[in-house]
Protein backbone atom coordinates (compact mmCIF):
# COMPACT_ATOMS: atom_id res chain seq x y z
CA UNK A 1 0.00 0.00 0.00
CA UNK A 2 1.04 3.48 -1.05
CA UNK A 3 1.98 6.03 1.97
CA UNK A 4 2.46 9.34 0.24
CA UNK A 5 3.31 11.93 2.35
CA UNK A 6 0.66 14.28 3.55
CA UNK A 7 1.91 16.56 6.00
CA UNK A 8 1.24 19.78 3.41
CA UNK A 9 -2.45 19.02 2.69
CA UNK A 10 -5.74 20.28 3.91
CA UNK A 11 -7.76 17.67 6.30
CA UNK A 12 -10.27 16.94 3.89
CA UNK A 13 -7.57 15.92 0.95
CA UNK A 14 -5.26 14.16 3.42
CA UNK A 15 -8.27 11.97 3.96
CA UNK A 16 -9.61 11.21 0.91
CA UNK A 17 -5.75 10.80 0.03
CA UNK A 18 -5.14 8.25 2.84
CA UNK A 19 -8.82 6.84 1.37
CA UNK A 20 -7.61 6.30 -2.38
CA UNK A 21 -4.33 4.42 -1.43
CA UNK A 22 -6.61 2.60 0.93
CA UNK A 23 -9.31 1.18 -1.43
CA UNK A 24 -6.52 0.57 -4.36
CA UNK A 25 -4.84 -1.76 -1.57
CA UNK A 26 -8.12 -3.47 -0.98
CA UNK A 27 -10.54 -2.94 -3.55
CA UNK A 28 -13.43 -4.91 -1.74
CA UNK A 29 -13.29 -2.44 0.71
CA UNK A 30 -15.91 0.92 0.49
CA UNK A 31 -14.41 4.40 0.12
CA UNK A 32 -16.83 5.25 2.69
CA UNK A 33 -14.96 2.56 4.95
CA UNK A 34 -11.72 3.84 3.93
CA UNK A 35 -12.61 7.40 4.55
CA UNK A 36 -13.45 6.04 8.42
CA UNK A 37 -10.12 4.56 8.36
CA UNK A 38 -8.36 7.37 7.38
CA UNK A 39 -9.94 9.96 9.75
CA UNK A 40 -8.14 7.69 12.28
CA UNK A 41 -4.99 8.36 10.79
CA UNK A 42 -2.57 11.38 11.33
CA UNK A 43 -0.61 13.35 9.13
CA UNK A 44 2.53 11.29 7.36
CA UNK A 45 5.21 14.36 7.51
CA UNK A 46 8.05 11.97 6.66
CA UNK A 47 9.07 9.04 5.84
CA UNK A 48 7.00 6.26 6.57
CA UNK A 49 7.69 4.48 9.76
CA UNK A 50 6.18 1.02 11.11
CA UNK A 51 4.12 2.47 13.07
CA UNK A 52 2.09 4.47 10.63
CA UNK A 53 1.78 1.41 8.07
CA UNK A 54 0.75 -0.49 11.25
CA UNK A 55 -1.48 1.80 12.71
CA UNK A 56 -3.43 2.37 9.19
CA UNK A 57 -3.62 -1.33 9.20
CA UNK A 58 -5.37 -2.01 12.78
CA UNK A 59 -7.74 1.23 11.64
CA UNK A 60 -8.39 -0.46 8.37
CA UNK A 61 -10.05 -3.50 10.79
CA UNK A 62 -11.33 -1.46 13.35
CA UNK A 63 -13.89 0.12 10.86
CA UNK A 64 -14.52 -2.98 9.11
CA UNK A 65 -14.52 -5.14 12.16
CA UNK A 66 -18.76 -5.70 11.20
CA UNK A 67 -17.02 -7.79 8.07
CA UNK A 68 -14.51 -10.92 9.48
CA UNK A 69 -13.51 -11.64 5.79
CA UNK A 70 -12.25 -7.75 5.33
CA UNK A 71 -10.72 -8.25 8.64
CA UNK A 72 -8.24 -11.22 8.18
CA UNK A 73 -7.23 -10.15 4.54
CA UNK A 74 -6.02 -6.75 6.27
CA UNK A 75 -4.74 -8.86 9.23
CA UNK A 76 -2.45 -11.18 6.96
CA UNK A 77 -0.89 -7.87 6.18
CA UNK A 78 -0.96 -6.62 9.35
CA UNK A 79 1.21 -9.61 10.76
CA UNK A 80 3.92 -9.77 7.74
CA UNK A 81 4.52 -5.94 8.34
CA UNK A 82 5.16 -7.14 12.51
CA UNK A 83 7.20 -10.46 11.03
CA UNK A 84 9.26 -8.18 8.55
CA UNK A 85 10.05 -4.95 10.94
CA UNK A 86 12.26 -4.06 13.26
CA UNK A 87 10.64 -3.71 16.72
CA UNK A 88 10.40 -0.47 18.67
CA UNK A 89 8.65 0.74 21.93
CA UNK A 90 5.69 0.92 20.38
CA UNK A 91 5.72 -2.75 18.62
CA UNK A 92 4.59 -4.01 22.07
CA UNK A 93 1.35 -2.41 21.98
CA UNK A 94 1.00 -3.87 18.44
CA UNK A 95 1.96 -7.26 19.22
CA UNK A 96 -0.47 -7.09 21.97
CA UNK A 97 -3.12 -6.76 19.64
CA UNK A 98 -2.42 -10.26 18.19
CA UNK A 99 -4.17 -12.16 20.18
CA UNK A 100 -7.22 -9.87 20.95
CA UNK A 101 -7.70 -10.06 16.93
CA UNK A 102 -6.80 -13.45 17.12
CA UNK A 103 -10.13 -14.08 19.71
CA UNK A 104 -12.30 -11.61 18.26
CA UNK A 105 -11.46 -13.82 14.49
CA UNK A 106 -12.28 -17.14 16.11
CA UNK A 107 -15.52 -15.73 17.79
CA UNK A 108 -14.27 -15.49 21.27
CA UNK A 109 -14.90 -11.79 21.62
CA UNK A 110 -15.26 -8.65 19.86
CA UNK A 111 -12.17 -6.67 17.87
CA UNK A 112 -10.20 -5.08 20.55
CA UNK A 113 -9.40 -1.27 20.77
CA UNK A 114 -6.00 -0.11 20.78
CA UNK A 115 -6.09 1.92 23.59
CA UNK A 116 -6.47 -1.31 25.82
CA UNK A 117 -3.42 -2.31 24.98
CA UNK A 118 -1.34 1.33 25.43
Amino acid sequence: MKFEYNGNLLEDDRINTVANEIVSKYLMISFDKAREAAMLEGKISGDKSVNDELNRLYNIMLVNSDNRDIVLVVYRDFLDVLNNSNFNEYSDIYIGLVEGINNYLDNYSEFPLLSDYE
